[in-house]
């Protein structure tokens, strides 16, 4: 395998025990915060290298130390934990990093939004986060992510209310323009009754996948939104896979009410706790332009299968 040394490990390497045989071009920094370190390792500080042992202590630093497009990762380890506490706190403006949480269940990196202007701005293209839990501590946080950026990426991350009064009102928004947006095996619950939506796409957008996601609110909405939402055209729009909930009587799940969308709307469930009619199922995934079907709609302990051997395909639902 190819490496810093001239010429190579003939024999490959092992790193920590666990062979290394996936080539990375970029660099790799390492933060950590919590108590629990490494062996041999100093506590989390931005006066550090970034090294295994010598971690940055905020994953802002350590973004700031990447080199654009070269491939760089940064990994947050176990417990490691940040208050976002305003606007840009974190702010993603290096294209082409990743920035991936170790551990699992509550020891994933969480970051609390602690003010309603608290964001991670993401602004450069190519940025994906994996395995983080984001979770809201005061209510209203008007949005998590603002991302310009093209190309955001999030898999296997967590998104929930703190509580009822703890709330975001959105989860992430992409800006006008910002395309091949990737939210795959993502879980977001809210449970405060201001949720709107936890993607909202604010203008034209191209190739962007919602994928084996689970999205549920739990309270009734004030005003009622869909999970995902896009008011102007969205092109090559992938929607497959997912869980969707919602307890409001007239529940929306996804919300293209723009002109010009394309894609596929395909294998999902959508559940609301109220009574529904198909025609109200129907009118909750409102994806004017796209291909829909194949979809499974439930109302409580009722189960249907709405598809185009059920509904039809109308002028509205194909391309």
């Amino acid at each position: 395998m190819s490496s810093n040394f001239p010429n190579g490990f003939a024999q490959g390497v092992t790193i920590r025990g666990v062979p290394v045989d996936i080539p990375n071009p970029g660099q790799v920094f390492w933060v950590n915060n919590s108590t629990v370190l490494a062996e041999g390792a100093v506590g989390g500080s931005d006066g550090n290298d970034g090294s295994y042992r010598r971690p940055f202590s905020t994953l802002d630093y350590a973004v700031g130390k990447c080199k654009a497009s070269r491939g760089d990762i940064i990994y947050l380890m176990p417990g490691h934990a940040e208050t976002v506490s305003g606007a840009a706190f974190v702010t993603c403006d290096v294209a082409g990093i990743t920035i991936i949480g170790l551990g699992k269940g509550a020891l994933r990196p969480t970051f609390t939004f602690s003010a309603t202007a608290s964001t991670i701005l993401v602004s450069a293209a190519d940025v994906a986060f994996v395995n983080c839990r984001f979770v809201s501590s005061i209510l209203n946080v008007v949005t998590g992510f603002s991302v310009s950026g093209n190309g955001f990426e999030m898999h296997n991350c967590e998104c929930r209310d703190g509580s009822a009064t703890l709330t975001f009102i959105l989860f992430v928004t992409l800006d006008d323009g910002a395309d091949r947006a990737k939210f795959i095996g993502n879980n977001f619950t809210g449970i405060g009754v201001t949720n709107d939506s936890f993607v909202s796409m604010a203008g034209t957008h191209d190739d962007i996948v919602i994928q084996d996601n689970y999205m549920a609110y739990s309270a009734i909405q004030t005003a009622t939104v869909a999970l995902v939402t896009s008011a102007t055209a969205c092109t090559n729009f992938i929607c497959t896979g997912n869980s969707f909930a919602t307890i409001s009587a007239a529940g929306k799940w996804i919300g293209l009410t723009g002109t010009g969308n394309t894609g596929v709307v395909k294998y999902n469930d959508f559940l609301s706790d109220a009574d529904q009619t198909a025609a109200e199922h129907k009118a909750g995934g409102d994806v004017t332009g796209c291909m829909f079907y194949e979809n499974y709609f439930s109302s409580g302990v009722d189960f249907l299968a709405l598809s185009s051997s059920t509904i039809g395909y109308t002028d509205e639902d194909v391309t």
